[in-house]
């Protein structure tokens, strides 16, 4: 029978093409890696690995087993977590993709009051695009993801989370922090630092300019930058005024070094998707943490 430690050594060994990163990785010794590699090569009677210089690549049969030995380790790893749940434990690694700077900020608490309900689990938050964070959820690689905008893909769920306000912020000393509101033409006249086109913040505001017959292209842009902390970072240094997620400025607002600028009529809000991958069975970790959700009420209990 095989033995899945030897699995687990062959799928870090064929990711990492390199014995030693594999041993570092594990934790072990290179010959340990060595050993387990020749001990899974014998009871399979293949050869699994071609040595290249450094680098070691998998063979014809190696690529052939790779995804195999990851779905038995999955599935390895699940049948544990459900045995320990039947004895109302909760164990595993609950992992979770992250896209947007709201799930940035309100994801970490969240997974703090878990983690602290159910110690068995280590939780890991991955922040990376909004494609990274799918491509991970579609590969079976983190438990949910969460993000601005939904993409439809047929392995993929997406259920709304939380709406967020995007808000307009700027310099505690700018001019605008001593009026009620502004107009918003009044816009045109002033610097802005923006996110990039496909962001959810972005397309709140482009959607709420529309409204009052606003191009986005009629805007002063100083600058567009890829995450909502480098635009307070902007406006805390004076270079303009910027639209962020309410849940990313309140920080700094606390502090006291921006304001948040009414503008009249001119209401901006973006939705936080959760998406689940519906091909890979859910783990005890993951539908408690996704109860958790519920009871916190930002998931609406399934019909």
């Amino acid at each position: 029978m095989l033995d899945w430690h030897d699995l687990q050594v062959f799928i870090v060994a064929a990711e990492l093409e390199n014995f030693s990163a594999a041993a570092h990785e594990l934790h072990l010794s290179q010959p340990a890696i060595t050993q387990r590699i020749r001990s899974l090569e014998k009871q399979l009677a293949i050869k699994l690995f071609e040595r290249q210089g450094r680098r070691v690549l998998l063979s014809e049969a190696g690529a052939y087993l790779l995804p195999m030995a990851k779905d038995l380790i999955r599935r390895c790893k699940r049948t544990e977590e459900m045995m320990h749940s039947l004895r109302d434990e909760v164990i595993g690694h609950l992992e979770i993709g992250c896209s947007t700077t709201t799930g940035k900020y309100l994801l970490p608490p969240l997974m703090a009051r878990f983690c602290e309900q159910f110690p068995g689990v280590n939780a890991t938050v991955r922040v990376g695009s909004r494609r990274r964070v799918l491509d991970l959820l579609a590969a079976n690689k983190v438990h949910l993801a969460f993000t601005s905008i939904p993409t439809p893909h047929r392995d993929i769920r997406h259920r709304r989370f939380i709406q967020d306000r995007v808000v307009l912020i700027a310099p505690r000393q700018h001019p605008w922090c001593q009026v009620e509101a502004i107009q918003p033409r009044e816009l045109l006249q002033e610097r802005l630092i923006l996110r990039e086109e496909g962001s959810g913040t972005y397309q709140a505001m482009k959607t709420a300019l529309a409204r009052h017959d606003i191009s986005v292209d009629e805007l002063q842009t100083v600058i567009t930058v890829g995450n909502s902390e480098a635009i307070i970072l902007a406006v805390e240094e004076g270079i303009g005024v910027g639209f962020v997620p309410e849940l990313a400025a309140k920080r700094c607002i606390r502090l006291g070094n921006i304001q948040i600028i009414p503008i009249v009529d001119m209401p901006m809000k973006h939705t936080i998707w959760m998406a689940e991958n519906v091909m890979q069975p859910a783990s005890a970790a993951q539908l408690h943490f996704m109860k958790l959700l519920k009871t916190e009420g930002y998931l609406k209990p399934d019909p």
